[in-house]
C-alpha cells in the first residue's frame, strides 16, 4: 500500500519553461523526483532519404547525467558506443512525437528532441516523452508566429505514464523503489484522441491476464488524462473560438453546430471585445471575412473566426452578393427585403442561393477558409415570423417554405452557414477532437 499517494494518483508534476535560451523550445520537466531537461530545435535540413521530398523529421536523443543515479553513471561516450537502454528510449521518444506531427507540413526541416535526465527515480521515459512534447509544442508555436513554417503541423497532443503491478497491486506511475519490486511494468503512450501510439510491457516477476491487461490500460488512462490537462495550462486554460460577431442569430447557430467539440464559443462582447467596428469595403465575401477576423485578432491569442454571407440572384446578375447586408443603403433587413423583391417583380427567373466563407485563425495565427452553399429561390412575398436577413423571402432547394417558415433546427440542417461550419468542424475535430 502506497504512502503518500493513492494507486490511482500520479506524482506531482512541475514544468519550468524556456529552462535554456538557445533552443526553440525548452523545459524542466519534474514527476516526483524524476527530473529532464527537455529541448527542441530545428534545422533546415532533412536526412539523405528525404530529399527532395518536401517532407520533414523528428529525430530523438536521450541520455542520463552521471549524476542522475546514486552510483554514478558512465557517459556513452567514454564507452565509446550509445548505452543499449538510451537508445531504445530515445526512439520511443522519436516514435512518439512522430505520432502528434504531420512530417509533410514541415517542409524539409528536422525537429531535434533532446531529453538529458538529471535526476532519475523512475519513469525517465515516460516524463522525457511528456517534457519533450511540451518543448516540441513552444518550437512549432514560435515558428508559426515567425511565418517560418504555413501551418501548424501538430495534429494531436502526446502523453505518457507507467503502469504496474508490485505485490498484487496496479498501481499508477511508478517510482524506482516500486518499478524495482514490480511484477509486471508497463509504458503506455496515448494521444489526445485516447487512441494508442505504443505500449511497452513485460512481466518481470508474476505472468499477467489480459483481465489484468484491460485494467492497466484503464489506469494508464486515468494518469494520461492528468498529464493532458496539465499540458493545457501551459499553453492556456480552455480551448476557446471568439466569433468576431454579437449577431445572436450568428452565435446561436454556430455554437449548436459546433457543440460536441470541446471548446468554449464565445461572441467578441463574451471575450470581453468591444468597440472593434469594421468597414466592410471590400468586393468578396472572403476579403471581408477577413477584415473582421483580423481586427478581433490583434486583440486576443485565442482562435478567431469570422464569417461573411451573402445572397447572390441569377436574374440580377449575382445582387445583392456581398453587399447583402446594406443592400438598400443601410444595414436595415425588413428595407433589404423590400428592394429585392421590388426588382424581381414580374420576373419569372427567381433562382439564388446563399453563400457563407469563414475565415479561422488559431491561436498560432494560422489561416484557414471554408464555404457553404445553400441553393434555391425568393419568393413572391415574406413569409414565416422570423425576420433575419433574407430567411422569410428564400426558399430553400427541395422545400416550400421559406427560412423564415422553418424552425431553428431545420435551418440548421441544411443553412449555407451550417455547410461551411460543418467543413470548419471537421477540421477542428482533427485538431481538438469529440466530447
Amino acid at each position: 500500500m502506497r504512502k503518500n499517494r493513492k494507486e490511482n494518483e500520479i506524482r506531482e508534476i512541475e514544468v519550468q519553461i524556456d529552462y535554456t535560451p538557445n533552443p526553440n523550445g525548452s523545459v524542466l520537466i519534474e514527476c516526483g523526483n524524476t527530473k529532464v531537461i527537455c529541448t527542441a530545435m530545428i534545422e533546415d535540413k532533412v536526412p539523405f532519404f528525404l530529399k527532395g521530398t518536401n517532407s520533414g523529421w523528428l529525430s530523438c536523443e536521450y541520455s542520463m547525467l552521471p549524476s542522475s543515479t546514486k552510483n554514478r553513471k558512465v557517459r556513452d561516450i567514454s564507452k565509446g558506443k550509445i548505452d543499449g537502454r538510451s537508445q531504445e528510449i530515445q526512439r520511443l521518444i522519436g516514435r512518439s512525437l512522430r505520432a502528434a506531427i504531420n512530417l509533410k507540413l514541415l517542409g524539409e526541416r528536422t525537429i531535434w528532441i533532446d531529453c538529458d535526465v538529471i535526476s532519475a527515480d523512475g519513469g525517465t521515459r515516460t516524463a522525457s516523452i511528456n517534457g519533450a512534447f511540451i518543448a516540441l509544442k513552444l518550437a512549432v508555436e514560435r515558428e508559426l508566429k515567425a511565418n517560418k513554417i504555413e501551418k501548424n503541423p501538430i495534429i494531436n497532443d502526446i502523453a505518457a505514464i507507467s503502469v504496474g503491478i508490485v505485490k498484487g497491486e496496479k498501481l499508477l506511475d511508478l517510482d524506482f523503489s516500486e518499478d524495482f519490486m514490480a511484477d509486471v511494468d508497463l509504458n503506455v503512450v496515448m494521444n489526445s484522441k485516447k487512441e494508442i501510439v505504443e505500449i511497452q510491457g513485460t512481466a518481470e516477476g508474476k505472468l499477467y491476464s489480459r483481465k489484468d491487461l484491460n485494467e492497466l490500460l484503464d489506469l494508464a488512462e486515468v494518469g494520461i488524462e492528468e498529464i493532458f490537462k496539465s499540458q493545457k495550462k501551459i499553453f492556456q486554460t480552455e480551448d476557446i473560438i471568439i466569433l468576431s460577431t454579437d449577431n445572436k442569430h450568428k452565435v446561436d447557430e454556430i455554437k449548436e453546430i459546433l457543440s460536441d467539440i470541446p471548446l468554449k464559443v464565445l461572441s467578441k462582447s463574451q471575450a470581453g471585445i468591444f468597440g472593434v467596428e469594421v468597414d466592410e469595403n471590400l468586393d468578396t465575401l472572403e476579403g471581408n471575412a477577413r477584415l473582421k477576423v483580423l481586427a478581433i485578432k490583434e486583440r486576443t491569442d485565442f482562435g478567431v473566426l469570422a464569417d461573411d454571407t451573402g445572397l447572390f440572384v441569377e436574374a440580377l446578375k449575382g445582387e445583392p452578393g456581398v453587399h447583402s447586408a446594406r443592400y438598400a443603403g443601410e444595414h436595415d433587413d425588413k428595407k433589404n427585403r423590400e428592394l429585392l423583391l421590388e426588382k424581381l417583380d414580374r420576373v419569372n427567373n427567381r433562382s439564388a442561393y446563399f453563400k457563407t466563407v469563414i475565415v479561422y485563425i488559431d491561436e498560432f495565427g494560422v489561416e484557414n477558409i471554408f464555404e457553404g452553399i445553400c441553393d434555391g429561390e425568393i419568393s413572391k412575398e415574406e413569409r414565416g415570423d422570423k425576420s433575419f436577413g433574407y430567411d422569410c423571402i428564400f426558399i430553400p432547394k427541395g422545400y416550400d417554405k421559406t427560412f423564415g417558415e422553418m424552425s431553428f433546427e431545420e435551418k440548421n440542417k441544411i443553412s449555407h452557414r451550417k455547410r461551411a461550419v460543418d467543413k470548419l468542424k471537421e477540421f477542428l475535430i482533427n485538431k481538438y477532437g469529440n466530447n
